[in-house]
């Protein structure tokens, strides 16, 4: 979604383009107070804000940033460009966030990911060294098993192992549900 705050008289026109453009709702704010309260009460991508707001409410555009969360901020001139370029600087903003918003993503993927690793190598290390302990009841290495096997199946993903066709990496799944295997010594 996106937000257009402006003084223009030629809001509707720009906002109407914008839309039609972009495919995005965009709603129109044309006081510092609106578009404040828009940006509390909805998400936007985009914060498109024209140099006639920013010359009619000093100190504004630093009050829209502190409240626009996420979305890309976007300056524009409406008094002095066309609509066609109004449109293509939001077209490009929406690239930009999107592009951004994917990096971010894929960083916290990757923190994520070696955040796990660790621990799920621990996981599998700790549960081998308890299953060679001759003194296990077989319901408890079976437990164990299930435990280890369910910590391999997390470093497969966190490796980004193929699934397979039922999504899953099924051999692991179906140790959980059948007889106990043969302890390891």
């Amino acid at each position: 979604m996106v937000i257009l705050v402006t003084t223009s008289p030629r809001a509707r026109e720009c906002a109407a383009a914008i839309e039609q453009t972009t495919h995005q709702k965009t709603q129109i704010a044309t006081s510092l107070a609106r578009a404040v309260e828009c940006l509390q009460t909805h998400d936007y991508d985009v914060l498109v804000i024209d140099e006639s707001f920013n010359h009619a409410e000093i100190g504004g555009v630093n009050l829209l940033l502190n409240h626009a969360g996420l979305a890309m901020p976007i300056y524009v001139n409406l008094a002095l460009h066309g609509t066609e370029r109004v449109t293509r600087e939001v077209q490009n903003g929406i690239l930009r966030f999107v592009r951004e918003k994917l990096a971010a993503m894929r960083s916290a993927e990757n923190v994520l990911r070696n955040l796990l690793r660790g621990e799920v190598t621990a996981i599998l290390l700790n549960s081998e060294l308890a299953l060679r302990e001759t003194a296990l009841s077989a319901s408890i290495a079976e437990r164990i098993h299930v435990m280890h096997d369910l910590a391999e199946r997390m470093r497969l993903k966190l490796e980004g192992a193929p699934p397979d066709e039922f999504g899953e990496h099924a051999h692991l799944a179906a140790t959980a549900t059948h007889a106990p295997r043969a302890r390891a010594h």
